[in-house]
């Protein structure tokens, strides 16, 4: 059964992103066959996959947003590999509000959902990014979602911005569960941007541990110049350091796919 999540999170520059690229990557070069979509107008993840993979199999006949725009997004995929495929966005994206005040109000919430619907039994994992914001992308990919993982940046406003996300999904939940059937569970809390010996990354652990306890991840992500390079270059498999930024997301992947009951 496909399984479809999103790392999320309110606050910018947390590494919302490269996780859901990260793990995205990672899922597909283990055979499994992963649709990561870019619901963020900006359009980073996607720029980060071309740069990874700049020579694409197949290109979509319907952009993202095309395929927004008609309620449809079979013809709208973009393959990169066998293993590898995306819905790429662009700014266009934008749009999306506007789009919305044209659906029905009550489902305006579930316009991803819905549409994934016709696309999801091709795919093992769906991984879905959005803006660092609450709104239409951020709740349209969490009730879209079987999973949520919390990116938490050991930060004292991030922290703060965690503890907030996650009540606010609670409420989400609560809210939509009987009447819509959304019954998405939270991962866990994964710490990024960890510095081993700094003191209130420290701090915000101890913190974090007290507050959360078993939801936060054993595993964190620390700061590492080799994932800047990721983001700037693409990802790559080719030297020592390489090799360690990978192993870095790999075990963190691993402890996410054990809470998610995947063996």
């Amino acid at each position: 059964m496909t399984k479809i999540v999103t790392c999320n999170g309110f606050k910018g520059g947390i590494g919302k992103t490269m996780s859901n690229v990260m793990f995205s990557y990672l899922l597909a070069e283990r055979g499994y066959k992963v649709l990561l979509v870019d619901f963020d107008p900006q359009g980073n993840a996607g720029e980060i996959i071309e740069k990874t993979y700049p020579d694409q199999i197949e290109r979509p006949k319907v952009s993202f947003v095309d395929g927004l725009q008609k309620f449809d997004l079979t013809n709208s995929i973009t393959k990169f590999t066998d293993n590898l495929s995306m819905l790429v966005s662009d700014w266009n994206l934008s749009m999306l509000p506007d789009m919305l005040e044209e659906y029905k109000k009550e489902e305006r919430r579930f316009l991803l959902r819905s549409l994934l619907k016709g696309v999801k039994d091709d795919f093992d994992f769906i991984f879905i990014d959005t803006p660092p914001t609450l709104s239409d992308y951020t709740n349209n990919a969490i009730l879209a979602s079987d999973w949520v993982i919390a990116i938490l940046q050991t930060q004292e406003q991030s922290y703060s911005s965690t503890l907030k996300f996650i009540s606010y999904i609670q409420d989400l939940k609560k809210n939509y569960a009987d009447n819509y059937e959304v019954n998405f569970d939270l991962v866990g809390v994964l710490q990024y941007l960890v510095k081993i010996d700094g003191n209130v990354d420290q701090e915000i652990i101890h913190d974090a541990k007290d507050t959360l306890g078993v939801a936060l991840f054993h595993e964190n992500i620390y700061q590492r110049e080799r994932v800047k390079r990721f983001g700037r270059s693409g990802i790559a498999n080719n030297d020592l350091w390489d090799k360690r930024a990978l192993h870095m997301y790999t075990v963190v992947l691993d402890e996410a796919l054990s809470r998610m009951g995947v063996k």
